[in-house]
């Protein structure tokens, strides 16, 4: 096997990769939403948001130190291994599938509406282009759409470097002082910190992109994981320092006013508007979310090919194979259909059930799959894995808990993706989230068992045998 050809991306394009959704172009309206909750404490609620998503994170990086971290589908092989259960591990993909989709569906969108304005396309038909040469590019195959990735992220974190080190110019200081300047949070300050690290915990909402892309990354098992776990972490520090560079530059009261206050607060530091910042950034982070997302549902769906024979088969270079074919038609019938907005309502909850249950079973993996454990090359004691466990399936909880009760409008505006509303009916999004969430979930869950009682069908009339669950971690190194 020619590993430079079949596993081309390296530690930076992975890393690219991870940081594609949490560096969306959300990133210019931080703390958006989140200060209202902490006051100009709002950092500590980042850092504090950042340990806590690093649970999840670390859960991830433990599957991608095994044997696993070969494999398309990370979710499917971890949960089904872990429990013993095809179904169960089908399922939780399949979430991830429907709500990776309805990401990619709203960001080709928001790039639609973009090009509208510079092209004679009306905004559907410069968006289903988007996602044309979105899908194009991951047909090149892995090392293109790498390279790309790592192209549009370095440009992206150099304009943020550049917007922080303007803003520093501007800090007072006094802008944090008292630190909680309130009654409500001066009574409270526990509690106010709190509400403000779970809404900072939507804006880590696609960093495994990393590890959907572990199947294609050299040495995985020593990269992928790293490369998990320094986007979530580079993603914190950028969401922290921005936030108190923003705080420290735009009194906390006034934060209200500012449409943008990170390029606000760099403009102001620079002496320049804030549109410079805000027009190539937005560029910038909305193409490399898009490239990032497509390969979250195309490699899960590859990965379920022992369940759906045939999900990762290969073709020629330029050629969509069939995951990534499927990845393209269901996006582009999302925007063609007008159906962005009802399909956002499968997004979040998709994304942290598919985070919890990832979380929950890494807490059990020593017990349950022992040796699975053993070829784990980062591999805690067991009392302290089950605590990263049970601390991730408490982060994915209390974000599911505020997505259920919730409207789609206002959880979606912690995400770095926020700027997609813009292409969206906002209408459409302000429900009651048990009339939209909870259905929308289960009906596209249905759908997934239909899906897994055609394909046992399909296998039973063609004598397909299903290999043993444990032969995807025992085999020889």
């Amino acid at each position: 096997m020619n590993v430079s050809r079949d596993r081309p991306l390296r530690l930076r394009h992975a890393v690219a990769v991870s940081l594609g959704l949490p560096l969306g172009a959300g990133v210019f309206a931080l703390p958006h939403g989140v200060e209202n909750l902490g006051g100009p404490a709002t950092p500590l609620a980042y850092v504090v948001g950042t340990l806590g998503i690093c649970s999840v994170a670390a859960a991830y990086a433990v599957y991608l130190s095994s044997p696993l971290a070969r494999r398309d589908g990370l979710v499917y092989a971890a949960v089904s291994r872990t429990w013993s259960s095809r179904l169960l591990g089908t399922l939780v993909a399949w979430a991830t599938v429907g709500a990776y989709v309805a990401v990619l569906a709203a960001l080709v969108a928001a790039l639609g509406r973009s090009l509208a304005g510079v092209l004679p396309l009306s905004a559907t038909a410069a968006a289903l282009l988007a996602l044309g040469i979105v899908v194009a590019v991951h047909a090149l195959g892995p090392a293109a759409a790498g390279r790309l990735q790592g192209a549009v992220a370095g440009a992206l974190v150099a304009l943020l470097v550049g917007m922080v080190a303007g803003a520093l110019l501007a800090v007072a200081p006094e802008n944090f002082s008292p630190l909680f300047p309130t009654p409500a949070l001066r009574e409270r300050p526990l509690a106010a910190l709190s509400a403000a690290t779970v809404a900072t915990l939507f804006g880590f909402a696609g960093f495994d992109a990393g590890a959907a892309a572990s199947a294609v990354t050299r040495d995985p098992r020593r990269t992928a994981p790293r490369a998990v776990l320094a986007g979530v972490l580079l993603a914190g520090a950028v969401a922290t320092v921005a936030a108190a560079v923003t705080l420290g530059v735009i009194p906390w009261p006034r934060l209200v006013f500012a449409a943008a206050p990170f390029a606000d607060a760099a403009g102001s530091g620079l002496g320049v508007a804030s549109r410079i910042f805000l027009v190539p950034g937005t560029l910038l982070a909305t193409v490399g979310a898009t490239l990032a997302t497509a390969w979250l549902p195309t490699r899960t769906l590859r990965g379920l090919d022992e369940v759906v024979p045939g999900a990762n088969r290969e073709t020629r270079p330029g050629l969509p194979d069939p995951a990534l074919a499927m990845t393209g038609l269901l996006a582009g019938a999302v925007v063609a259909l007008d159906l962005v907005g009802p399909a956002l309502y499968l997004s979040l909850v998709g994304i942290f059930v598919g985070y919890g249950v990832v979380a929950a079973s890494v807490a059990v993996l020593p017990l349950l799959r022992p040796a699975l454990y053993c070829r784990c090359r980062l591999r805690p004691p067991a009392p302290a894995l089950a605590i990263v466990g049970v601390v991730g399936v408490a982060v994915a909880g209390v974000v599911l808990a505020r997505v259920v009760v919730l409207d789609p409008a206002t959880s979606l505006a912690f995400t770095r993706w926020n700027h997609v509303h813009a292409a969206v009916d906002e209408a459409a999004l302000v429900r009651d989230p048990l009339s939209t969430v909870v259905p929308a979930f289960v009906v596209w869950e249905l759908v997934g068992v239909a899906v897994v009682a055609v394909a046992a069908d399909y296998r039973a009339d063609r004598g397909v045998e299903l290999p043993p669950l444990a032969a995807a971690y025992e085999e020889a190194e």
